[in-house]
């Protein structure tokens, strides 16, 4: 089975004839063709992505101004405000243990697991808004990335459906 012509490596692609050594593929009209499609399309692309950033200010100072309205309908009790600090010195205690670890184990470092237990009772002592829950939960399973049995006990209490129905923003304990 032989090759067409226009395939054939030698095929003249210059036009004075000489042969190149190479493969012509693709005809001169047929990358006048492409060029004449792809202009326009890299053109039009190009204006659709920069319309889609104009209006990003307003949106992004509407976002603003409804999450600060949001915090402070959303204010913490004095018992809330009590589990976060024990929950965030429980998380400080956690980095400090996890910190020498260089490689992930099952059982984790030595009492990670017992000051884990005890970051999930202090953060179940008071009923957290979900945002400020989820928020904790996560800076603890970073705090202890190292710990298998650590981190499969923090996604037991994750709120898994609280996080997906878009009620973290306004909900308050």
């Amino acid at each position: 089975m032989s090759l067409p012509v226009a395939l054939q490596p030698g095929y003249a692609a210059e036009p004075g004839g000489q042969p190149t050594g190479f493969l012509q593929l693709v005809s001169e009209g047929m990358w006048r063709f492409a060029s004449a499609i792809l202009v326009p399309m890299v053109v039009a692309l190009a204006l659709v992505a920069a319309g889609c950033g104009g209006g990003g200010a307003d949106h992004a100072a509407t976002a603003t101004v409804g999450a600060s309205k949001a915090s402070a309908s959303c204010k913490l009790t004095k018992a809330q405000r009590r589990t976060v600090a024990l929950a965030r010195t429980d998380i400080v205690r956690l980095r400090r243990i996890e910190a020498p670890v260089q490689s992930f184990s099952q059982r984790g470092a030595p009492h990670e697991e017992q000051l884990t237990g005890k970051f999930l009772l202090d953060l179940g002592t008071t009923k957290l808004p979900v945002n400020v829950f989820s928020h904790l939960l996560h800076q603890a399973k970073v705090a202890t990335r190292l710990c298998g049995d650590c981190g499969s006990a923090l996604e037991t209490e994750e709120p898994v459906l609280g996080t997906r129905s878009g009620m973290t923003t306004a909900q308050c304990g």
